[in-house]
């Protein structure tokens, strides 16, 4: 008998054993024959295929009932597994067909979920698009661990689109939805999402809290045998996640601790991929924690397995992080190697955080080509907020052009007219208040992030200048170099020359003349030293000096004396450019009410941290004062109040006619 003939009778005779299981198990969808066989299961990926390919030929002559229905899903997802993302989406396209013909709106969103899936990797917005559609009819029938997942799949797009506060309020929609529902996994994805989100957002405590719930839930997933390559994967990817937090807090003794507890034996034999991801970690954690040698072997050994594999994401973090490493011990050359190599594969991949991280450390390292970096640096930063800008206005573009649901289910409408009505009513009435809700989120989101913006640009214009002034300062430096001291030592020792083959009374003389101007050269080059350490100090970014200089603008623009003073011990760096940003606009706000209106003779501004947990800004004056309880148009304190109400802060303002102006901000850090 033919090859071919006998091959597709074994085909067929497969077929008809999984239709008569299927028949057979009407009430079990998850448990079809052909998914868990193990003949099935020791197929190649393109043998696999040839059999789904057989199965859905046959597949066409089938009626269209439920059976046939859960028949072209499974094949419909198995098909995805294999990455045959096209097939996977015709048979979607035609479940969703099949189930429109009968009115099985269950099936109709299923299949709106499945195509969603299809368009993940190519076209996000198609995605976000049918799972918007998959949510409605899910909302509709009722069914919570389907919302659940919708939501979550839509905070996954927006994960990896760089708009993680949006993401994260997806997710906790979603937990809205399954905190009632039996499903340790999709909660665990959820928890592992948002602390994804958290650790992006530098909210590190919040981040380590749900990797923790991730975890606890992890290990009663672990309990089931079923499935264990992917609860591994969960386990190893969950611990490198919490060891990243943890040395973000500079906790390197516990992200050892957490990496150590993966790395096992087979870890290395079966997923050496998650194996070099852990040793390039634990290998950097290791350095941090003093074991130079043995750290920088590992993140090596890491770069040379993920480099074999052929893991370009995960070789551009290992490169930046033997850059790391270099830098801390000093060796500029290796380290400047090494992230040059990981920039430039972070370029060709398109990782714009990874392109971010690597311009820099850079930026600091090569010293002369610190300027291209930074501003290579601020294109990119540019470029990445525009796309994310326009990536909302895309998705809330989708949310509210999103048709409700037209005739999702017309026989519970025929059954039920008046009931279906008022399911309706409630449903438009629910979404109205959604959408508004909605809009005031966004818009207080949309807040929040114009002030990091602002503090952003704040920030840049003032490192430009600094930057300015610093090169303006060595042009001078140069200048006084060769113009004065060059030449005045070519004379002097032009004159020792000639005076040193004359030993009169009178040449003597002269060459102590010459000795004394040496001396006088050698002070000029010290004064000329001394300024080159002072710019040098001066080039480093402080947000106090950046108040300080927010001061002295108001002061050459008044005869009021305005003094400034800042508690030296603050630690700046810890504070979020949003409270920084405040401070700022409310002390150039105070001072510019003070210049217009106050005719005080002086002002100061003084800012302290009276304990660990507060900031307090405080502006007098002993200006005319005013009326507190009656504040005249156009003083701008509103504009304080609503600055200060923004983050939370207490401002308070104390005034009297002729007894000056004092205003007080308390900040909680």
């Amino acid at each position: 008998m033919n090859k071919n003939i006998l091959k597709k009778l074994v085909l067929f005779l497969l077929f008809l054993i999984l239709f008569v299981a299927i028949s057979c198990s009407k009430n079990n969808t998850s448990d079809f024959l052909f998914i868990h066989s193990q003949k099935y299961n020791q197929f190649n990926s393109e043998q696999k295929e040839e059999y789904l390919d057989s199965l859905e030929l046959i597949s066409k002559s089938l009626s269209n009932d439920s059976l046939t229905r859960r028949l072209l899903f499974h094949l419909a997802g198995e098909y995805y597994y294999l990455n045959r993302l096209q097939k996977s989406l015709n048979l979607s396209n035609k479940v969703f067909q099949l189930s429109s013909e009968v009115k099985d709106t269950m099936s109709i969103a299923k299949s709106l979920y499945y195509i969603g899936d299809c368009y993940e990797l190519t076209q996000k917005d198609s995605t976000y698009f049918y799972y918007q559609k998959a949510e409605k009819l899910y909302r509709l029938l009722g069914n919570k661990e389907r919302i659940g997942r919708m939501l979550f799949n839509k905070a996954y797009l927006l994960f990896y689109d760089g708009n993680y506060l949006e993401s994260e309020i997806q997710v906790f929609k979603a937990l809205q939805f399954l905190k009632n529902i039996d499903n340790d996994e999709l909660l665990f994805t959820c928890y592992n999402l948002i602390a994804s989100d958290f650790e992006k957002l530098e909210e590190y405590n919040y981040a380590l809290k749900y990797y923790l719930l991730a975890q606890e839930l992890l290990n009663g997933l672990e309990k089931d045998e079923n499935d264990f390559e992917i609860k591994n994967n969960y386990k190893v990817s969950l611990s490198v996640n919490i060891a990243s937090v943890n040395e973000k807090q500079f906790q390197y003794s516990k992200a050892e601790k957490e990496l150590e507890s993966v790395l096992t034996e087979d870890l290395k034999v079966k997923w050496p991929k998650d194996y070099a991801t852990v040793i390039g970690n634990l290998g950097y954690v290791k350095t941090k924690l003093g074991h130079l040698k043995e750290g920088e072997a590992m993140m090596k050994e890491a770069l040379s397995l993920s480099s074999k594999i052929g893991v370009e994401s995960s070789v551009v973090y290992k490169l930046h992080n033997l850059g790391k490493y270099y830098f801390d011990v000093k060796d500029t050359i290796q380290s400047t190697h090494y992230l040059k190599e990981s920039l430039q594969l972070a370029e060709k991949l398109k990782s714009t955080d990874d392109v971010k991280v690597n311009l820099q450390l850079l930026s600091k390292i090569d010293k002369t080509n610190t300027s291209s970096y930074d501003k290579r640096y601020i294109a990119v930063s540019d470029s990445l907020t525009k796309v994310q800008r326009k990536n909302r206005n895309k998705y809330a573009r989708i949310e509210y052009e999103t048709a409700i649901l037209e005739d999702a289910n017309k026989e519970l409408i025929s059954r039920n007219l008046y009931l279906i009505f008022g399911v309706v009513v409630l449903i438009v009435a629910l979404g109205i208040r959604y959408v508004v809700s909605q809009r005031k989120e966004i818009a207080y989101r949309k807040k929040l992030q114009k002030a990091e913006l602002e503090f952003f640009e704040l920030m840049q214009s003032s490192q430009i200048a600094l930057n300015e002034a610093k090169k303006e300062e060595q042009n001078r430096i140069s200048r006084e170099l060769h113009d004065n001291v060059m030449n005045r030592l070519y004379g002097t020792r032009l004159q020792l020359g000639m005076l040193n083959s004359i030993t009169n009374i009178e040449a003597e003389e002269k060459r102590l003349d010459q000795i004394n101007s040496l001396q006088v050269i050698e002070h000029d080059i010290r004064a000329i030293s001394h300024d080159l350490h002072t710019d040098a100090v001066a080039s480093h970014f402080d947000f106090a000096v950046l108040l300080a200089q927010c001061v002295q603008q108001a002061s050459s623009t008044t005869k009021t004396s305005l003094h400034f003073e800042s508690t030296p011990e603050i630690n700046w760096e810890s504070i979020s450019g949003l409270v920084k940003i405040t401070i700022y606009r409310i002390v150039q706000e105070g001072l510019s009410n003070v210049v217009k209106y106050a005719d005080a003779m002086e002002c100061s501004v003084t800012i302290s941290q009276p304990d660990s947990a507060t900031l307090l800004l405080i502006i007098v004056d002993n200006g005319k004062g005013f009326d507190a309880a009656v504040i005249p148009k156009g003083i701008g304190l509103s504009n304080m109040k609503t600055r200060a109400r923004l983050v939370k802060a207490d401002l308070h303002i104390e005034s009297a006619p002729g007894k000056g102006t004092r205003i007080e901000c308390r900040f909680v850090v």
